[in-house]
């Protein structure tokens, strides 16, 4: 083998362990890199679990707040129900109506009659007075 063979075969392993050297460097790179993603996402899950969970307290809190407003809603409503009850309805002043109407008639009648005698009485007042004069 001569010197420039020599020279040749070196330039070639060489080579060979520069592309070995950075194949490596790649491979662990990207196996460091990934573990910081995952790293990276892991913390963005807790923080994004920390956020869901806040959410989720805040809204069943609201949700029992509700939950006591409408439970007061109801008992109110089940007092006003249950005063009600003793409240006359239209049907049960219905018959008082009528009652009132037939008075309201009758009271229109002796109106009329009353007129008639207070004329009357006084037709007799002239022809009682003319007499006499």
């Amino acid at each position: 083998m001569d010197w420039n063979s020599l020279n040749v075969a070196a330039s070639v392993v060489s080579a060979i362990c520069a592309v070995i050297a950075a194949t490596v460097s790649v491979v662990v790179f990207f196996k460091a890199r990934s573990g910081d993603f995952s790293t990276k996402i892991e913390r963005g899950d807790m923080a994004q679990k920390k956020h869901t969970d806040r959410a989720v307290t805040q809204i069943n809190s609201k949700l029992s707040q509700q939950d006591e407003r409408m439970g007061e809603i109801e008992d109110s409503l089940a007092r006003i129900e249950q005063q009600q009850q003793h409240n006359l309805t239209a049907r049960d002043l219905g018959p008082l109506h009528e009652k009132i109407n037939g008075v309201a008639l009758q009271l229109a009648a002796n109106t009329a009659a009353t007129k008639a005698s207070s004329e009357q009485l006084g037709v007799i007042h002239r022809l009682l007075m003319e007499k006499r004069t």
